[in-house]
């Protein structure tokens, strides 16, 4: 019954953990890696951890500085904490309040950044990382002040600033200002024909990276591609093209040139990309097309027969927990029935318990009188012991008085006698020799039986008197 009753509270306790444990969404919202790149002039907002740790916020290399209020290190009178070391490249920070809000400004690489700080009870980022050359962007959701959108026209015009490149840097320099350029001898072999970049220019108020191509075509058959597909990869990151200017077409043994741009992200977010990156470029060929659609349509025969294996574990799966589902209730009803069985227990000890512990009471309050009785008579046999002690002494001073008077009387007797023989002793000497002798011999042996007998009568008289006040010596005696 112990073990049931164990299993039963384990079993209610597991329950309850699970119900108070967090869904694996909101784990992920309290959780979130950030990456953002680093802009002068965005805010980006960051929402700090409170209750459950500290948002680890991490710059390329060391931070020279970090300046901001309503922040400190022991966090005393303040809404944010913050732990951070000097030149370290990250810093720690943490909210102190739900609710609350700061900004800070960071110094790095002689620029400075703006970080806004808040505490959102729906989400929360434990790592947040400011990089130059990562792939990942900056959501604008996140970024407070975002990219302005270069429209359509705008990027068709950069390709054409890019392509005057020279003459505009002679004529207008002023138009080229924020513009970097460089130079490369990239070739990418790509089989059938290479690819060459020969310079690309960031555009840095549109965010734009335009690129100037060479397709070498060096078979004997004309090469056709997708003008639309061009991406160029730095780092970690794939960026596609927003702009293009090339003919699809590269002629047999020929060299074309071809120019594409990459501007911002998809959601808007900068992507700070300098011109001087170590670029992979890429395109797609029509025949590359076709064998992708190959491969697509090998694809997506494997994902039928995966789905298909997907949906027959699934069923199984389903039959599986159905039958887990069958068995947990019946569990539950087993659970149910050893409660009311527990709970039937539970009832009749607690009478039993009531019962002996009113008998038990009954029995201690009995005890209680029984030893108070007991007490009593103890007190009033020592009281009747200690007055029986005092008249036995009483009477044994009396006794021992009345033998001291009957010594003085003997004694007065016994000096009676002493006269009695010096006046026999006299009549002895006035008598016969014989005669007096005899006469004194049987006086004086009346007079010794007599004394003997007096001497026995007092001695036994005492020791009656003795024997009858004496206390008793544990073997019967008095």
């Amino acid at each position: 019954m112990k073990l049931l009753s164990s299993l039963a509270l384990t079993f209610f306790a597991v329950i309850a953990v699970m119900a108070n444990e967090p869904t694996p969404e909101e784990v992920r919202l309290q959780n979130q890696y950030i990456e953002y790149r680093l802009m002068q002039g965005e805010i980006y907002r960051i929402c700090v951890k409170m209750n459950d740790g500290v948002t680890t916020i991490q710059f390329p290399s060391g931070i020279s500085e970090i300046a901001g209020k309503n922040i400190s290190v022991d966090g005393k009178g303040t809404d944010f904490q913050i732990a951070a070391q000097p030149g370290s490249y990250y810093f720690n920070v943490s909210a102190l309040k739900p609710g609350v809000s700061t900004t800070l400004t960071v110094t790095y690489n002689r620029q400075l950044y703006i970080l806004y700080l808040i505490q959102s009870d729906k989400e929360a980022y434990a790592s947040v990382v400011f990089g130059k050359s990562s792939g990942r962007r900056n959501f604008t959701e996140n970024v407070v002040s975002s990219t302005p959108k270069a429209t359509p026209a705008r990027l068709v015009s950069l390709i054409d600033m890019a392509k005057k490149y020279d003459v505009l840097k002679e004529t207008y320099p002023d138009s080229l200002a924020g513009v970097e350029r460089v130079l490369f001898r990239n070739r990418y072999r790509c089989g059938k024909y290479d690819i060459h970049l020969d310079e690309a220019i960031r555009f840095e108020e549109e965010d734009t990276v335009i690129f100037k191509l060479r397709l070498t075509n060096l078979t004997e058959n004309e090469i056709k591609y997708d003008k639309h597909s061009f991406s160029a990869h730095a780092g970690d990151g794939i960026y596609y093209m927003s702009v293009s200017d090339a003919s699809g077409i590269m002629p047999p043994k020929s060299e074309t040139y071809a120019w594409f741009g990459i501007t911002s992200t998809p959601r808007g977010g900068r992507n700070n990309l300098k011109a001087d990156n170590d670029w992979l470029i890429a395109l797609t060929t029509q025949e590359m097309h076709l064998e992708n659609i190959q491969s697509v349509k090998n694809e997506l025969k494997e994902k039928e027969r995966v789905e298909a294996e997907k949906e027959a574990l699934r069923k199984e799966q389903a039959e599986e927990a159905e039958k887990k589902i069958q068995t947990a209730e019946q569990l539950m009803k087993e659970l149910k029935r050893h409660q009311e069985e527990f709970a039937r227990l539970k009832a009749e000890m607690e009478r039993s318990f009531t019962e002996n512990r009113r008998k038990l009471e009954a029995e201690k309050e009995e005890t209680t009188q029984k030893l108070q009785n007991a007490v009593q008579l103890e007190e009033d046999a020592r009281e009747k012991a200690k007055q029986m002690l005092e008249t036995a002494d009483q009477r044994l001073k009396a006794e021992i008085k009345a033998a001291d008077l009957i010594r003085r009387e003997l004694d007065k007797e016994i000096e009676e006698r002493k006269a009695q023989k010096a006046g026999l002793e006299r009549e002895i000497q006035e008598k016969s020799v014989q005669e007096a002798r005899d006469a004194t011999i049987s006086v004086l042996e009346a007079m010794r039986k007599q004394t003997q007998e007096n001497v026995r009568a007092v001695q036994q008289r005492t020791e009656d008197t003795v024997r009858r006040w004496k206390p008793s010596d544990g073997n019967g005696g008095k």
